[in-house]
């Protein structure tokens, strides 16, 4: 089905240009240089709220901070007093969302001695459960972590046999997070050689299917590997190679893969070296026999002084956005691409730059994406802080929202100077609208009403979202504010 968008007086047309964004302001997340900045990740909770988690590397704590609706609050530290995490630039700890539950998963060290654990918010990252045991043997690392739409949370984690020989991933299962884990099965199958002892991997569900995606290492050649579970994560069946880039390297290359999965369609990104530089590259994948589709380079044309590194993809069917680390004339800056279409026309859109401090070195960037809202976080080594911005997609319409469209419901004026009005509300129920932070600035039950007046004088220009909910619909449009 191709995607229909709906602009001014919402007629319909079928999308072929370039994505147009509104950007938010670049907000600051943390700059307390006592509680870190390390490999900052970022999920979206109810109402397309942000929670942003990083790590401090030094004394090797894990914090959490929530979006309040003005900025994001006071940092929460997530890990016990006197116990020390695995947190480097590279490597680091995990979090998921789903709906208001936020799970944080981390490995403690030393990692002889240390084992996985994870912490659980059922608040939307307000607070914080007690941790929660998930490896039963040491010499575990690289946890990650998904939380299913039933709320069971399934994690992903590196384990050794003695003499840290043959490194594999497995996975362990909760029904919630806050009961115990199942004993951990391996996942990664007959892959052949090891799991890249250095690289992260990811892990990812929708519905019964458990996709895992690591960084393979088959006598130097190490390319990007998945495994999959139709059956909740119990069993993982199908094994099978999804990258061609044949990259041989000797040394380690410290970067795994991010994919996400929507229907049938797996679309993943990772960095290679295979071309001589290292570059991200995008692919898609049929997640029932893992038969790879389209596969290429993000930026082919990227000059050989540039280097890029640790992307990170995110989405819903075909809105597709990567972001990721680049470093040229020793310059790291934070990149972003996105498409509605899906693969087909993500080449042909511009790179946005995400970060807009020029005097900013960087790194170690992050993007979850919700109803037409891509939140994305970065950390910054020259300022030692964490940032966030959100970019919505203008006139974005998303099939997975939608279940009704009623063309009858019409919004007017549309640009107005803060007063709406909403026509023909008999399917109507609910009206919620949310600001450029996805944060609900109105929400009114609407009785049997044929028209609404909507009053946002108080609130300063820009591109609102409204939401109306009824019997059998859910639809999202954009009102803008002059």
């Amino acid at each position: 089905m191709k995607k229909i968008f709906v602009i001014l007086f919402f007629i319909p047309i079928i999308s072929i240009a370039q994505v147009g964004l509104d950007w938010s302001k670049q907000i600051t997340v943390n700059d307390n240089t006592e509680l870190g900045y390390t490999r900052p990740k970022v999920v979206f909770t109810n109402n397309n709220i942000p929670v942003v988690m990083w790590s401090k590397k030094t004394n090797q704590e894990v914090y959490v901070s929530r979006w309040n609706g003005n900025n994001f609050g006071t940092p929460v530290k997530v890990t016990p007093d006197g116990i020390k995490v695995f947190a480097q630039d590279w490597a680091a700890p995990d979090m998921a969302a789903y709906g208001n539950k936020v799970v944080v998963t981390y490995s403690v060290v030393p990692e002889e001695t240390g084992l996985i654990y994870t912490v659980t918010s059922t608040d939307g990252g307000v607070t914080f459960s007690d941790t929660v045991r998930v490896s039963d043997n040491p010499i575990t690392r690289f946890p990650a972590v998904t939380v299913a739409p039933d709320w069971s949370v399934s994690v992903a984690y590196m384990e050794f046999e003695p003499g840290y020989m043959e490194p594999h991933y497995t996975v362990a299962r909760s029904i919630d997070g806050l009961q115990p884990y199942s004993s951990a099965i391996k996942a990664t199958g007959p892959a052949p050689g090891e799991a890249c002892d250095c690289c992260p991997a990811n892990i990812f569900t929708n519905g019964d299917k458990h996709v895992l995606l690591f960084r393979n290492n088959d006598n130097n050649l190490r390319d990007i590997w998945a495994s999959v579970s139709s059956d909740d994560g119990k069993t993982f069946g199908l094994v099978k190679e999804i990258d061609t880039t044949n990259w041989m390297i000797g040394a380690c290359p410290s970067s795994g893969p991010s994919g996400m999965i929507t229907d049938d369609s797996l679309f993943y990104t990772w960095m290679s070296g295979a071309s001589g530089n290292t570059r991200v590259m995008i692919a898609s994948a049929n997640s029932n026999d893992l038969g790879i589709g389209q596969h290429y380079m993000v930026t082919p044309n990227l000059g050989s002084n540039s280097s890029q590194n640790f992307p990170i993809i995110a989405g819903f069917r075909r809105n597709i956005g990567v972001v990721w680390e680049e470093v040229q004339s020793g310059v790291s800056t934070i990149k972003f691409i996105v498409s509605q279409n899906g693969m087909p026309s993500l080449q042909k859109d511009s790179i946005y730059l995400v970060n807009t401090d020029s005097n900013s070195f960087a790194k170690n960037p992050h993007v979850a994406f919700s109803n037409g809202l891509y939140h994305i976080t970065w950390q910054d080594v020259r300022s030692r802080s964490i940032y966030y911005r959100s970019a919505t997609i203008k006139n974005f319409v998303g099939i997975n929202e939608v279940t009704h469209l009623n063309k009858s419901n019409l919004i007017y004026p549309n640009p107005a100077n803060g007063i709406f009005k909403i026509s023909n509300l008999n399917s109507v129920s609910v009206i919620k609208i949310y600001n450029n932070m996805g944060s609900i600035i109105y929400q009114k039950e609407v009785k049997l009403d044929s028209e609404l007046e909507l009053d946002l004088s108080i609130y300063p220009a820009g591109n609102y979202i409204v939401q109306l909910f009824g019997q059998n619909l859910m639809e999202t449009r954009k009102l803008v504010k002059y």
